[in-house]
């Protein structure tokens, strides 16, 4: 449940929730059967349902290469001898879990090691859940992308 409200933004929950009670009063009762919000609903049943798809050892593993990935040194990614890998970095504007700060810090690595990058920041209320919600932007700019190298591959 506190994970999830990482996955959307201030903006997104508020326009999704704000402060709507469940009913018309307080029940002053913390347990966990009595939510006074509307939010809280939404976040138990994410939570029950998340816990039922998802083992937990799969974030340790997600934990693990995040602290692994690191494209300053040359452990992941060797300077360029040839310059025939080219990257699309896209980064979501209202994303707290993976901020556009760190995608322009990437794309920078990418850039001084001599790797062919294009950065693509898309504006989206939807917090870290915009990847899942903005997928017909993704596509059209994944889509061009790789049309775009193919082309050139080709003519090359």
């Amino acid at each position: 449940m506190i994970g999830h409200i990482t996955y959307m933004s201030d903006k997104s929950m508020e326009e999704k929730f704000s402060r709507n009670l469940k009913k018309d009063e307080y029940s002053f009762s913390i347990a966990s059967e009595a939510s006074d919000f509307e939010v809280e609903g939404y976040l138990q049943y994410k939570g029950d349902s998340f816990v039922k798809r998802f083992d937990a050892n799969s974030y340790l593993y997600i934990t693990k290469a995040m602290d692994y990935f690191d494209v300053s040194g040359v452990k992941f990614v060797k300077t360029a001898k040839k310059r025939d890998i080219k990257f699309l970095v896209i980064s979501f504007a209202s994303d707290w879990l993976y901020p556009s700060y760190q995608s322009e810090e990437i794309v920078k690595q990418l850039k001084l090691k001599g790797y062919d990058t294009t950065y693509i920041e898309i504006k989206s209320t939807y917090g870290h859940d915009a990847f899942l919600l903005e997928f017909d932007d993704e596509t059209k700019l994944i889509k061009h992308f790789l049309e775009r190298n193919l082309k050139e591959a080709s003519n090359a």
